[in-house]
């Protein structure tokens, strides 16, 4: 197993963790997925800021990457619930992970979900056409993780894997 991979027992203890972070934030609703996104472009970020190529290019490939990610913050935990999707802004409490705000949420109705293979990552875009959003997000680590692919399967209309 490498360094960024998950056994079997760690998808099973971090789907549990994800799913009760965000509980306490879906109005009651039963969460059926939850998973840790990020905005795409790392790579050009990284490129920008080692290439030296000034701060002005290095915010102009900042702003790019939020406006790809439709304005949603640099990190969202993404929450599946029966009629809903949310993302939240969260940040890290120690060695936790803990859920700042809700940046957005969408009715499931309605929301159209494509994927697309980038730098080795599975990026997720989701269009909402009735409030005219899109947003283009990667997991949140450097390469895809089981529980960010489990979460894109159910959205695109696989049954959830149980607990």
């Amino acid at each position: 197993m490498g360094m960024f991979e998950m056994s079997p027992e760690q998808v099973v203890e971090w789907r549990q963790k994800y799913r009760d972070l965000v509980a306490p934030h879906v109005n009651g609703e039963e969460v059926i997925a939850a998973a840790a996104f990020r905005r795409g472009g790392a790579s050009a970020s990284l490129v920008a800021s080692k290439a030296q190529l000034g701060g002005i290019v290095y915010a102009g490939v900042k702003l790019f990457n939020k406006k790809k990610a439709g304005g949603l913050p640099e990190r969202v935990m993404l929450t599946l619930t029966p009629t809903r999707l949310y993302a939240f802004n969260f940040g890290f409490k120690g060695r936790n992970y803990k859920i700042k705000d809700e940046a957005a949420v969408w009715e499931r109705t309605g929301l159209r979900v494509s994927t697309e293979q980038k730098s080795g990552m599975t990026a997720l875009t989701l269009e909402s056409p009735a409030e005219d959003e899109k947003a283009t997000l990667v997991g949140v680590g450097v390469k895809d993780d089981p529980l960010s692919q489990e979460l894109i399967a159910i959205l695109q209309g696989a049954a959830p894997t149980s607990a």
